[in-house]
């Protein structure tokens, strides 16, 4: 949570490797959460089980992650078109639907050029806002996994 919090704290002059540093720092926290669920998945389960228990724990990550990409993407598309929008009018939601390319954007005015800054901007903190919830969700539905000692063999 606190990886997707950090992400709230980039803006139009952020540099790239601040903006990887802060998300290498969700990538990390993200990345220690999925061998654990795992290792507890394959713990709870029976022996002669624990490839169905793994497959289903693979699958249901999976769906969980193509679902997350939908509803986050809609969300940065949503905020994106709404801040240019807000910052040029009309057009502006115009631009956000057309095919807008690196060099295309590279050759329109500069006060274009910032709001699509501003709008990505914009996009990326609901990203991070809607991440921080379901971090906060996944972390509250943790207290309720039952523990299990580990084999001892």
């Amino acid at each position: 949570m606190a990886g997707a919090l950090s992400l709230l704290t980039l803006g139009t002059a952020t540099t790239a490797p601040v903006a990887s540093g802060l998300t290498l720092v969700l990538g990390v926290g993200i990345g220690c959460l999925t061998q654990p669920a795992m290792l507890i998945t394959m713990n709870s389960a029976e022996p002669r089980d624990m490839g169905a228990a793994s497959g289903t724990q693979t699958l249901l990550r999976t769906i969980g992650g193509s679902l997350g990409v939908a509803v986050l993407g809609s969300v940065y598309t949503s905020r994106l078109t709404a801040g240019v929008t807000d910052r040029l009018g009309a057009d502006g939601g115009r631009l956000t639907r057309a095919e807008l390319t690196p060099g295309l954007l590279r050759d329109l005015p500069e006060p274009v050029r910032q709001a699509f800054r501003a709008g990505v901007v914009d996009g990326l903190h609901g990203v991070a806002l809607g991440t921080a919830v379901l971090c906060a969700a996944a972390f509250a539905v943790a207290w309720l996994i039952r523990e299990v000692p580990l084999r001892g063999r």
